[in-house]
């Protein structure tokens, strides 16, 4: 009797080992088993590797599969951003601890996912390819998953570590044609993650939507724009990603990827080096920031500039919401000059008419900056996802936050992503119509990734683009649909004529 008794205490103790080891919501993953955190409705898990290290001798590679490992892994805190400067005390720019071994993402899901699977929605930070993490609290995906969709967030290499070229790798091709777009490949091999294994969140991965900002959202383009991509994501959304991209190839033309590399190799002493003399240069020299730092076109994720992809109607067959703000000139800290080369020989035509409708809070150099590089280009590439037969929103956002309205002149570059997120940051107050802005643009942007419709009972009517118009949604205090003006064509065609040229060139 004492024995038996002996042998359920045991029994009771392990059990109550293993309830404490495993305290959390679990996961299993194709690589082993997660455990992550209850936050009321939603299950959160943070920092999990969607692939190995990067480090050492895997610096300049495409990524590879995570090891996988036995137990289960504590998923409860952020993995280390990828490595980058500090170039700003902004609250999108607060990182935390970095390494090279940094390819991790976090997700938010519903702890009771609809049936069939909750849909999906993948973000991709900006920072102009050289800053920003998943883990920054601006992108917390708790609010947009409370709404009945799984929110995963991503880092990606950066900076030279993502976007770099050298005659030396490739010459070695080690990864059969993967050079240069590093942080692109990274992109792709978290999305395959997440359709190997987002069932296991409850999420549903045929209904899979890729969303994304500034530098996030030119990645989207490219996205869309990727052989590669096809079957991993059936939606997209880019937001203040403009449309005139252009990629430099790796080799051949005057203007390409390659003798970027060589002059910065030179400048820390390597003339002639072999990739492994690469992958060994010290960290602090890598992230510097000077110096070339772009995706290129690599003839294999990146075939061509992603605006000419859809120029030619070789992009992806989905569904695309896509728009900027209203003072997107704030991106370039409201250089009038940068239009110029934008629209050519139009500008002094255009400028002039910008000043003719009267003036605005930003000033005309400023508003035909927001519009050459932002607005319109977007609004191009949504006719032109329309023309292939696909589903196509263009928006315009242009809310400001209560405690910054006396000095902002619009919504600036990345100001739409608080409210997206539901976080406000900072010192940021909110009135009222803060708070409805928010609760719209979270509930247009589900919507859109649950159905490919932005539209929903209480919202004002979100009009598409359509193969013969191209309204577009003023996201505001006061939402509505309205039609571009004859000068927003003007501009539009002007600044796509360049970008034509600009990616004929470059080929």
């Amino acid at each position: 009797m004492k024995t038996t008794n002996l042998l359920i205490a045991g029994v009771l103790g392990a059990l109550a080992m293993a309830a404490t080891a495993w305290a959390g919501p679990t996961a299993k993953l194709a690589s082993g088993v997660v455990e992550g955190e209850a936050s009321g409705d939603l299950l959160v898990f943070r920092g999990i590797p969607y692939a190995a290290s990067t480090a050492g001798q895997m610096r300049w590679r495409a990524p590879q599969p995570v090891a996988p490992w036995t137990g289960a892994r504590p998923a409860k805190s952020y993995g280390a951003a990828c490595p980058q400067p500090h170039l700003s005390d902004d609250p999108w720019a607060q990182v935390g601890p970095q390494s090279e071994d940094c390819l991790f993402l976090n997700v938010w899901a519903p702890a009771k996912p609809p049936k069939g699977g909750a849909a999906v929605m993948v973000f991709i930070h900006g920072g102009s390819l050289i800053r920003g993490a998943a883990g920054v609290p601006l992108y917390d995906g708790s609010a947009l998953a409370k709404r009945g969709v799984v929110i995963v967030t991503i880092n990606y290499r950066l900076g030279r570590l993502g976007y770099f070229a050298h005659p030396a790798l490739t010459a070695e091709n080690a990864d059969h044609g993967l050079l240069g777009n590093y942080g692109m490949m990274d992109q792709i091999a978290a999305l395959k993650w997440v359709q190997a294994n987002i069932a296991s969140f409850g999420g549903d991965p045929k209904k899979v939507t890729v969303f994304g900002e500034s530098a996030g959202g030119v990645a989207v383009q490219l996205l869309v724009a990727s052989p590669a991509a096809k079957g991993l994501f059936i939606r997209a959304i880019a937001e203040s990603s403009g449309g005139t991209a252009v990629g430099a190839p790796i080799r051949g033309v005057p203007i390409s990827a390659e003798p970027f590399g060589v002059t910065w190799a030179k400048k820390i002493g390597l003339t002639d080096p072999t990739p492994a003399q690469l992958r060994a240069a010290p960290l602090a020299e890598v992230i510097n920031p000077a110096g070339f730092v772009n995706a290129m076109v690599d003839g294999v994720l990146a075939p061509q500039s992603p605006g000419n992809a859809f120029r030619k109607g070789e992009q992806l067959p989905v569904a695309l919401m896509i728009g900027g703000n209203s003072n997107e000139a704030s991106l370039f800290r409201g250089n009038g000059a940068l239009a110029k080369p934008a629209l050519g020989a139009a500008y002094p035509a255009l400028l002039e008419a910008v000043r003719a409708k009267g003036p605005t809070k930003a000033g005309a150099e400023a508003d035909l900056v927001t519009q050459a590089l932002a607005i319109q280009p977007s609004r191009y590439l949504a006719e032109r996802q329309a023309a292939k037969g696909q589903p196509a929103y263009a928006y315009y956002f242009d809310q400001v936050a209560l405690s910054e309205r006396a000095k902002q002149v619009g919504a600036d570059h990345g100001g739409e992503l608080s409210y997206l997120f539901g976080t406000r940051i900072d010192k940021e107050t909110w009135d009222e119509d803060d708070s409805y802005v928010s609760r719209l643009m979270g509930d247009y942007w589900v919507r859109f990734a649950k159905t490919g419709d932005p539209n929903g009972p209480g919202a004002p009517r979100w009009e598409p683009v359509t193969k013969t118009a191209s309204p577009y949604m003023v996201i505001d205090a006061k939402p509505h649909s309205t039609d571009p003006s004859t000068l927003d064509t003007q501009i539009k065609d002007a600044a796509m004529a360049v970008a034509f040229k600009a990616w004929d060139a470059a080929k």
